[in-house]
């Protein structure tokens, strides 16, 4: 059926990810027979640490997708100062005249190309209390 140095690729890769399951619950019990040994005041200093490093990284990833937090302004929404995030970004407002022009005169084969909105600079805004989004 099959020759002895191949294996279908599903099974190859259901292999791996048993393999990346068993060890990642090893890691995790490890992780738990360190923390159970551990004196109270070192098992909560260690998980104020951890969730510190956990708080850090999501604030990375907010401000990845979101941009950083802009402290004066106030969600018009939820009313919430020093939760709002602002970026800037690229955003199609109406057809642009000369597009609509060029589409007519070449008989709509440059409109395959360009498409007809026009993209103008505006700024998001994301509240992270209230999950709200907006453009201004």
């Amino acid at each position: 059926m099959y020759s002895a140095g191949s294996l279908p690729i599903w099974i190859a890769a259901l292999i791996v990810l048993i393999f990346i399951a068993i060890h990642s619950h090893k890691k995790a019990n490890n992780e738990k027979k360190r923390v159970a040994a551990m004196s109270p005041e070192e098992r909560q200093q260690y998980l104020d640490e951890k969730k510190k490093q956990l708080d850090k990284k999501q604030n990375q990833l907010e401000n990845m997708q979101h941009g950083p937090v802009n402290p004066i302004l106030i969600c018009p929404h939820c009313q919430t100062a020093g939760s709002v995030r602002t970026r800037s970004i690229k955003a199609k407002k109406g057809i642009s005249g000369g597009k609509a022009t060029a589409a007519i005169l070449t008989g709509g084969i440059s409109m395959l190309a360009t498409g007809l909105s026009r993209k103008e600079n505006s700024t998001e805004a994301y509240c992270s209390h209230c999950k709200s989004r907006w453009n201004f």
